[in-house]
Order: C-alpha cells, then sequence, then structure tokens
C-alpha cells in the first residue's frame, strides 16, 4: 500500500438512485473543505467527503466508464423472509497507463475486484462496510491502476424482488399446473413406468386428482397406461406415448419396437454391431443424441413386474454404428453426451462459460485428471478444507484429440463451426430444443447472512450468440456441489470448468470394460450441475449431441 494515495468517497444522492464515488488521489490534493472524517489504523487511506444531494440534477455525472458490472442484490430477512431487493451497478476507470491496454484486461481487472468483493462469507451486511470494502481494495497493491469506481444502487419494488428459487405466485388453475408436472414426470422417467400412487406421491396431489388429469392426457393420446403384472398386477402405470412408426418426428428417435420381456439382446444377434456408445442421463439428452443420428431404430422394453424399463437406439452417425443408451456395451469408443453446469470464474474469464457454451472434460496445465468427483470434505480447527477425491484419466485420449483439433480449428469465435450448422438444422425440425426465448441467461451467488446477487454471466472475447468450445476439467459431488463457499473453493483449487451430475459409477463400469477411448461432452444447462431446472436442459443438449456428432464425423 502507497501512502502517498487515499481513497476519497462522496455520497451522491439524485432522486431514489444513491452513487457512492470512490477516487483514488494524492493526500496533497484533498479538499480540507469537503472532508467529514480521516480514518485511521487498519483503514488509513480512507477519506471521506460531505453528501451530495443533487436534487435538481446540478451534478454532472463524469463520461462512460471504461468498465461496468451490473447486478442485482438480494436481501432475505431470516425471520419474516421478506425481502429487500436492488438494482447496483458498479463503474470503472483506470489510470492512464491501464488504458492502453486491451478492453480484456480492464473488464478481467473489473470482475476480479467484483470477485474479491463478494467473496461467500465475508460479503458486508450493510452500506457502510460494503462501501468500506470497496475503498479497502482499491488500495491495494493489485488494484493500483483502477482510480475511480461508483457505486450506483436504485431500490427495487416487491414485484421485482424476486429470484431464481424462489417460489412465484402462480395463478393459474390447479389442474393446468398438475397436468404440466406429470406430463414432465412422465417424460424425464421415459422408459420406466409410473403407478398413480407413485405419481401423487411425487407430484404431492391427491391420487383422485390425478387419476382424472391422467385420463385427460390419456385422451389426448399424450401418455400411453399400461396394466402392471406381479405383484403390482390390477394396477395401472404411465408412460410417455412414442408413436410407433418410421420417423417419429415429434421426438425424433426413429421408428420404435417394442420388445417382449427377455428380447432385448439385439445387439449381440447383429452382425455388424456398433462401435460407438452414447451415453445419457436426461430424456432430453437421448432425444438431442438420437436425432442426430441417421437410419435409427429404438428398442424398448417396459418392465411391467417393477424395476427398471430399457431403451437403447441404433443408427448410424457417419459411418458409425451407434447405439445411445444408458449403459455402456461392449464396443470401441464411448461418449458421455449431456448437460453441466458452469463455474462462473470472475477471477478468470476465459474459464467462465455461459448457459449453453460446450465444456470437453479434459487434463489442463493445472490439472493431470480430466473428471473428478469429491465425496467427502473435512474442515481442520483452522477452518482448511480437505477434499477426499476420486481422479478419472482418459487412457485413449484419441477422442479428446479430435475435440481438441476441432475447437483449435473453428475457435475462437465459432461462428463456421459444423456443430452449429447440425444443431440448427435439427432444431428446424425439433423447435422444443431451440434457445429458450424471453429467459435471461443469469447466475445467482448466495453469499450468506440472507443475501443473494444476480448478475449477467461476464462475457469476454465473444462473437456474436455462438456457444463457446472449452477444454478442461470436471468435477462432480455432492459434499461440494451443495455448499456455495466449497463449490467455489473447489473448483478454484482443481481449475474444474463445470460440475457434472455424479458420473463416478458410469465412468468405473466403462473402465472395467476395458473401453479406454471415451469422450465426455457437456454443455451448460445452468450455474449448479446442470440439473437445476429444465428452461435450459433441451437447448444445452442439443448443443452437446452436435459437437459429438462432429467430433465422431472426424473419426477415420
Amino acid at each position: 500500500m502507497e501512502s502517498s494515495w487515499v481513497i476519497v468517497m462522496t455520497p451522491i444522492r439524485r432522486g431514489q438512485m444513491t452513487t457512492m464515488e470512490c477516487v483514488r488521489t494524492s493526500s496533497d490534493n484533498l479538499d480540507q473543505n469537503q472532508i467529514v472524517h480521516v480514518a485511521t489504523g487498519v483503514n488509513q487511506g480512507i477519506v471521506i467527503y460531505k453528501a451530495i444531494i443533487d436534487d435538481k440534477g446540478a451534478y454532472t455525472p463524469l463520461a462512460d466508464s471504461e468498465s461496468e458490472i451490473t447486478y442485482k442484490c438480494f436481501v432475505v430477512n431470516q425471520d419474516s423472509n421478506d425481502v429487500r431487493a436492488e438494482n447496483r451497478k458498479l463503474h470503472f476507470w483506470f489510470v492512464p497507463s491501464a488504458q492502453k491496454k486491451v478492453t480484456s484486461f480492464l473488464v478481467q481487472t473489473s470482475f476480479m475486484f467484483f470477485n474479491d468483493l463478494i467473496t461467500p462469507g465475508h460479503v458486508p451486511k450493510d452500506y457502510a462496510t460494503f462501501i468500506k470494502r470497496v475503498m479497502r481494495l482499491m488500495l491495494l497493491d493489485k488494484y493500483n491502476n483502477i482510480s475511480r469506481i461508483h457505486l450506483d444502487v436504485i431500490p427495487l419494488d416487491k414485484n421485482e424482488a424476486v429470484f431464481e428459487g424462489m417460489e412465484e405466485r402462480d395463478d393459474r388453475p390447479l389442474e393446468v399446473r398438475v397436468q404440466e408436472q406429470l406430463m414432465r414426470t412422465i417424460e424425464e422417467a421415459y422408459p420406466n413406468v409410473l403407478t398413480t400412487e407413485e405419481l401423487s406421491k411425487v407430484i404431492r396431489q391427491d391420487e383422485k386428482l390425478i387419476v382424472r388429469i391422467l385420463d385427460q392426457m390419456l385422451s389426448e393420446e399424450s401418455i400411453h397406461r399400461m396394466a402392471m403384472e406381479g405383484k403390482h398386477k390390477g394396477k395401472f402405470a404411465y408412460v410417455l406415448r412414442v408413436a410407433q412408426d418410421e420417423e417419429n418426428a415429434d421426438l425424433g428417435m426413429g421408428k420404435l419396437e417394442v420388445m417382449a420381456e427377455g428380447n432385448m439382446d439385439v445387439i449381440t444377434k447383429m452382425k455388424d454391431k456398433p462401435t460407438v456408445a452414447i451415453i445419457t442421463n436426461l430424456m432430453c439428452e437421448k432425444r438431442a443424441v438420437d436425432a442426430m443420428m441417421q437410419d435409427k431404430t429404438t428398442y424398448v422394453r417396459y418392465e411391467t413386474k417393477g424395476g427398471d424399463s430399457h431403451v437403447y437406439t441404433i443408427g448410424f452417425i457417419g459411418p458409425h454404428k451407434c447405439v445411445s443408451t444408458k449403459l455402456p456395451a461392449d464396443i470401441e469408443h464411448v461418449l458421455l453426451v449431456g448437460v453441466c453446469g458452469s463455474v462462473c470464474n470472475l477471477g478468470d474469464l476465459a474459464k467462465s462459460s455461459r448457459l449453453g457454451d460446450i465444456i470437453i472434460a479434459s487434463p489442463s496445465r493445472e490439472q493431470d485428471s480430466a473428471y473428478i468427483y469429491c465425496d467427502n470434505v473435512d474442515e481442520d480447527d483452522s477452518g482448511q478444507f480437505s477434499f477426499s477425491l476420486k481422479n478419472w484419466t482418459i487412457p485413449d485420449p484419441s477422442l479428446m484429440r479430435k475435440a481438441a483439433s476441432l475447437v483449435n480449428e473453428y475457435g475462437p469465435s465459432f461462428e463456421n463451426a459444423p456443430w452449429n450448422q447440425l444443431f440448427a438444422e435439427v432444431v428446424s425440425q425439433l423447435s422444443d430444443f431451440a434457445r429458450p426465448e424471453g429467459v435471461e441467461d443469469k447466475v445467482q451467488m448466495q453469499l450468506g447472512d440472507g443475501q443473494i446477487i444476480e448478475i449477467a454471466p461476464p462475457s469476454i472475447d465473444r462473437a456474436g450468440n455462438w456457444p463457446m468450445v472449452r477444454l478442461g476439467p470436471l468435477g462432480c459431488g455432492k459434499p461440494v456441489v451443495s455448499d456455495t463457499y466449497l463449490r467455489t473453493a473447489f473448483a478454484d483449487e482443481r481449475g474444474l470448468l463445470g460440475y457434472d451430475t455424479e458420473f463416478d459409477q458410469v465412468l468405473e463400469s466403462i473402465l472395467g470394460n476395458r473401453c479406454n477411448s471415451f469422450l465426455i461432452v457437456r454443455a451448460c444447462s445452468d450455474y449448479h450441475d446442470g440439473q437445476k431446472g429444465n428452461v435450459w436442459q433441451p437447448y444445452a443438449s442439443m448443443q452437446a449431441a452436435a459437437f459429438a456428432k462432429s467430433v465422431l464425423l472426424q473419426l477415420s
């Protein structure tokens, strides 16, 4: 810290908006007539000027800042659950030497500052302490290229004080809401059948209401009813209705063949067996993969005696015969294709992905493993955390090298990347996989003490809305994913680009079957682990599937 420099804070009030102006200046340039307070001790270097009340608009704001960050701040009262909300905007100006640097440097410095400002668990609860933290950060040598910061604060009314995860009032009729929940639950369970009792527990509604709405859905031919057998004999179960025709255009799964019990060994009887397995988890992920295939047939066996049903689709991607399934087969290559959660890395924007961006699990300069699973976290007496890990490398990196080659060839803009064309072709037929309209891409961060912020994800060196593709490690594990602080700390320690739902057992199975050539292709559908909300899942699933197809088309 340089003693000759001080940070001067001036409150400026204009109507409902309050601006906290923080300026770096020499102690020799202070206006003694404006000083209200000069801090000492640990806060030495901080000076407070008299407030400016600008009700008549006399105050002339500065020219446009060189970088800015806008976010919403929500403070939830832990006792009453009342929410106070504000729009906040940080404006940054830089010293002349920094102004000569590229814009990306100024943006990255701004977000590094913001990242330090909102470290979970250390965010001040009141304005005075918050502004003091801004000024203390400006006094650090690492931020001596920032000459001025303005913080604008605008209160929001109650209608705007709504954030993701907060229960919103839904005034639609109960039957409409329940039917929507039923359809989503049945679709995600496919090909498993669900009884009315099971659906009633999941939806948390009376079974009689469930039965009445299911009858309506049957008349609309959106679902199919099946009689249960064995210990469930006398009960009915429901499953998504998939047309048995040559095209199955509505779902993109090709021709459907329903197989009798014990008759799912189609692959073993084939003369030309599939050489590539593509493994998915969600129904929208499987549909996205199937949509990338040609000459495809879906085989399904509905289990009506209890237990899991089975489904897989066999078709071609280029010259490669593929099977999309939930279990690996005895084949040459395996692709795990689907969605994940982005790590919003404010300290290094080059590693920060937005919704729809694609992540290829691979080692990095800092990390030898492509996939890292944390199954336990320990905290010592000093508050330091240690992570219990399982790590996976990819023994045969041939698929990963193909993916890296595509990224190098078409990056950094990716405007002419072949997977964009593949995506567009399929979405023109399956519109439910298009990019969500009227839905903002926003990051929500829990800061502790009832404080939550929402911010548009940082964007740097991005051309248009084309998804970016990055290679780097993926992580998973409930002990870290479910805790905001641990999620950030673990990602920083391991250099993670994203968080996946737990696929550790699938990876064990792949390697246990001695399949050394596999690739994990994910696209970001949230900022958690890919399983938080379903708005972006179809779009992200199709992005991942399109890239996976592009990789397979590179194989000889």
